[in-house]
């Protein structure tokens, strides 16, 4: 009888065991933003200077988090404990708009809204209320040198009458419109626009792959595109 209530006991934990497993292997966090279809923002080129968010540490209210915004167009985030993470979030900035892609924890997510900058650049403000306060300066960034991105989108991509013209600034050129974009992990990219000011601007997730000479787009709402590189 003893015997027999063991290897109940060990078949049940086995069974507990594997359950979790099971649970493990079916989470999957590789369809990232493929539930985003299109944001709309309202654009004004009127807005806040990189300038004003580079070389500082950002004290997210409300939390235990600290943003630092980066001259590569990423953002590394002081947590709780202290552990300082690179490339936790991808930004754009242009105008009044605001757009971030990622998370402090968990599960990346994209935000794009107006922006606020206080009067005496100590502060700014998401127009869902989201605070940010300025706090220390930080020397692993710089206000003064430029925003440069770096990523296998640079360049002039042509298909079917579509020229896209990715620049390291961050601007994007779709058939001589103006739009803004950034890239992560060369594997998603963000844009931007049309860029009009006083107009509304659309955001839409893609993922990308390069080969060679190829740049294969997949839009979140499955419309896929291949262009060439320009000569």
């Amino acid at each position: 009888m003893k015997n027999t209530i063991i290897v109940i006991i060990i078949f049940l934990f086995l069974l507990t065991v594997t359950a979790c497993d099971d649970a493990v292997d079916n989470t999957d966090n590789t369809d990232r933003g493929s539930k985003l279809e299109k944001y709309t923002v309202d654009y004004s080129a009127v807005g806040p200077e990189l300038s004003q968010f580079l070389g500082w540490q950002w004290a997210k209210e409300g939390t235990d988090f600290t943003w630092i915004f980066k001259n590569d167009g990423t953002v590394s985030v002081i947590h709780c404990c202290g552990d300082l993470e690179d490339d936790q979030f991808g930004y754009l900035l242009r105008g009044n708009v605001l757009i971030t892609y990622g998370a402090e924890e968990g599960t990346p997510e994209i935000e794009a809204a107006n922006v606020t900058m206080a009067a005496n650049g100590e502060s700014f403000t998401r127009d869902n209320g989201t605070k940010f306060i300025r706090g220390a300066a930080d020397n692993s960034s710089s206000s003064d040198s430029p925003l440069v991105l770096s990523n296998d989108l640079l360049g002039t991509w042509r298909a079917d009458g579509t020229e896209y013209e990715f620049s390291s600034d961050t601007r994007l050129l779709i058939n001589s419109q103006q739009y803004g974009y950034f890239a992560l992990a060369n594997i998603e990219l963000l844009t931007m626009g049309p860029l009009v000011d006083g107009e509304k601007a659309d955001v839409l997730y893609y993922t990308f792959n390069r080969y060679d000479d190829k740049l294969y787009l997949k839009r979140s709402d499955g419309q896929k595109s291949t262009f060439s590189l320009a000569e």
